[in-house]
């Protein structure tokens, strides 16, 4: 059977079935959920929720599923790329950069083969206003979607699919915010010849998909090839409803949002909670037109919690092996780099190594600093600490230490 978020469920449960905990009373997705992944977060706990039932953005049963807290532990990801539990620190960022580049094409299949066409709404009937769509934090100016959008080159017709937070203004209407990357340059160039840019939102898939999403790819990479890499199968695909094979989506998806980013149109966005943990700005952002919503009879919609280890542990797997590769030319013995959870998977890097000579640390921290444009803090160790127990890191830093006396002040 082709990997989906069911098959992952599945591979969870069967090692340690307390890592699912089931909710059955009705749960309103404004704050109830994140509230309570905020609070098994404070007592260091990061179960795998499923809502069984859940409001839409009316107030009503959804009849929707709702699965959270899928990567706020490096061991589920483990689990997602086929590994031992306890095969969580570089080993597990290791076979992520393996697979990303052992690259397998996409395949596609039928309609009547692909679970994501069980349920087909297209023009009015497709209402953002039926999923539950949830509100994360308290000053989020909307309900947001925030997984992966896939959408294709407008010129070469290669697939990007990457994270996006789309702001729920209307039943049939979505501000997209973009960062000056591939899908904001497809969108540029679509805009340019006064074209709308069709994407596709997908709310449910195998987490292995999500994290390819996050790989970094020159912007000549089909990304679609790096998730079946990643997934260890080709991603199995189907045509669009609103726009045929000219946008091809993830046959597997539990929920499918099919919109086109319209050319020339501004409207207010945000403020919401980012990835940095910190309220991103409101800005004149591009706005979607939903043309159409798929999903299965009995969906699961999948919610990453932004702004918490959810986010930071999906943004940091796909890094730390290409840092440590880089690393390793200027320091042979390098054992491990890993983006903790405090820098929010791009801002802060521990590095451990062996050190052999004076010198090197300072050579390890200062090789990782040119790969990674994001990348503020760097701390090197010995190889006896834990690079990815940011206590045991942060017990040996000793300011008072390194300063000479004629330095302190």
């Amino acid at each position: 059977m082709p990997k989906d978020l069911r098959s992952f469920l599945r591979d969870l449960t069967a090692g340690a079935p307390a890592d699912l905990v089931t909710i059955d009373r009705e749960i309103d997705p404004k704050f109830e959920i994140t509230a309570l992944q905020r609070h098994l977060e404070r007592e260091g706990r990061s179960p795998t929720l499923l809502f069984k039932n859940v409001r839409n953005l009316r107030g009503e049963p959804s009849g929707f599923r709702l699965v959270t807290n899928v990567f706020a532990d490096r061991r589920k990801c483990a689990v997602a790329l086929d590994l031992p539990r306890n095969q969580w620190r570089m080993e597990t960022s290791f076979e992520f950069a393996r697979r990303a580049r052992e690259r397998v094409k996409p395949v596609v299949v039928s309609r009547e083969e692909a679970p994501v066409k069980e349920v087909v709404k297209v023009g009015k009937e497709a209402n953002l206003f039926d999923l539950p769509v949830v509100t994360h934090h308290e000053m989020d100016g909307h309900p947001y979607l925030v997984d992966a959008i896939i959408a294709a080159d407008p010129d070469t017709g290669v697939y990007n699919s990457s994270h996006h937070r789309m702001l729920v203004k209307d039943h049939d209407k979505l501000g997209l915010w973009m960062s000056p990357r591939h899908l904001w340059d497809y969108f540029r160039r679509a805009e340019e010849w006064g074209e709308p840019l069709p994407i596709a939102h997908v709310l449910g898939h195998h987490p292995g998909f999500y994290l390819a999403s996050e790989a970094i790819c020159p912007m000549a990479d089909d990304e679609l090839e790096v998730i079946g890499g990643v997934l260890g199968e080709p991603l199995r695909l189907v045509p669009s409803e609103a726009f045929g094979s000219r946008l091809m989506v993830p046959a597997e998806a539990e929920i499918v949002v099919e919109a086109e980013v319209l050319p020339g149109v501004r409207e207010p966005e945000g403020p919401f909670g980012e990835f940095t943990g910190y309220y991103g700005p409101q800005r004149w952002s591009p706005v979607a037109k939903v043309r159409a919503i798929t999903h299965r009879r009995d969906a699961m919609y999948l919610n990453i919690l932004v702004g918490h280890a959810d986010t930071s542990i999906l943004g940091g797997i796909p890094k730390e092996a290409g840092i440590y590769e880089e690393i390793r030319r200027a320091v042979p013995n390098v054992r491990a780099v890993h983006f903790p959870i405090s820098g929010c998977c791009r801002f802060h890097a521990y590095i451990s190594i062996d050190k052999k000579v004076d010198g090197q640390g300072v050579v390890a921290g200062m090789a990782a600093f040119p790969h990674h444009d994001e990348l503020k803090h760097v701390v090197v160790v010995d190889s006896d600490v834990d690079a990815f127990n940011e206590a045991d890191v942060m017990e040996r830093i000793r300011p008072e230490e390194w300063l000479k006396e004629g330095d302190k002040r």
